[in-house]
């Protein structure tokens, strides 16, 4: 199940399987810290911009925020919510060095903490 899984939302930890992700635990998981890539990509609504431009990105429902490698992928995931996908450019890099966490999901989605809007800009 896990080698087939297309999105790799699962583990083997100490002999269980596991979601990565925890989405139906109350508790946050606990993730290993990791500098992130320059860039990542994060796929939104046209409803949910002037939000995210004000206040940055936060995990809303989920334990972390959830960020693409490829602007494919963040739009798939904005097409899942809307047609008209709005992919957001996350300058990674230098919102980790200024503090904020990271944490690998897997090869790719990356996990983090809230982004404030200063490291967020519209892709091009």
């Amino acid at each position: 199940m896990i080698a087939q899984s297309e999105k790799q939302r699962f583990e083997v930890r100490e002999g269980r399987i596991r979601a990565l992700y925890g989405h139906s635990t109350p508790e946050k998981m606990e993730r290993k810290e990791s500098a992130p890539p320059l860039l990542l990509y994060h796929g939104t609504t046209p409803q949910a911009i002037h939000t995210i431009r004000r206040s940055g990105l936060k995990p809303m429902k989920r334990q972390y925020v959830h960020l693409s490698v490829d602007v494919e992928t963040a739009r798939q995931v904005a097409l899942r919510r809307t047609n008209r996908p709005i992919v957001l450019k996350i300058v990674a890099l230098d919102a980790y060095q200024h503090g904020i966490n990271f944490y690998l999901g897997n090869d790719m989605i990356w996990l983090s903490d809230p982004i404030p809007p200063q490291f967020i800009s519209e892709n091009d």
